[in-house]
């Protein structure tokens, strides 16, 4: 045998001795049946969860969006000042205080982004699509708000 260590002759491809100072065993070998179980496990999963996403029932009938009907008071509490305590209810926090999400909305910008938006439409049982207007509809839009224009007002083109 030459002068080398029974580790460096195993390395090269000696038989002469088992090799002692290499341990494998603590990396991850691939096991292919393992992970395969796990994938068919992971698409059981996901198609009871779609099933059951599907089982809800039917999809929600929404009306289309549609103009509001009534002033949205803005300028009740401007300039006003209010003393904001943490123990208060929802509704007599600081700010906007929308009754239909049971939210607070700290301004008024906020609050009309807030009562034109998705969330609180949705709660109002509106979807966001807007109903397509046929040319008989806008005609009469058009004829409604010429009778509301008043007369003399610095919009009216004067016509010589």
């Amino acid at each position: 045998m030459s002068g080398r260590a029974p580790e460096k002759d195993a390395m090269k491809g000696g038989d002469s001795e088992k090799v002692v100072g290499v341990d494998n065993t603590f990396r991850r070998k691939f096991d292919r049946e393992e992970y395969l179980e796990r994938a068919r496990e992971r698409e059981r999963q996901e198609e009871e969860s779609r099933s059951k996403s599907k089982s809800k029932g039917p999809p929600v009938q929404r009306k289309p969006l549609k103009h509001r009907d009534y002033e949205v008071d803005l300028e009740s509490r401007l300039g006003k000042t209010q003393v904001v305590t943490p123990v208060a209810p929802l509704s007599q926090q600081a700010g906007y205080y929308c009754s239909v999400c049971k939210c607070v909305v700290k301004d008024s910008a906020n609050y009309l982004d807030h009562i034109n938006g998705k969330k609180h439409q949705r709660a109002l049982g509106m979807s966001m699509r807007v109903e397509r207007a046929s040319v008989d509809q806008v005609k009469q839009r058009f004829e409604v708000l010429k009778k509301r224009r008043v007369p003399g007002s610095f919009t009216e083109q004067v016509e010589n």
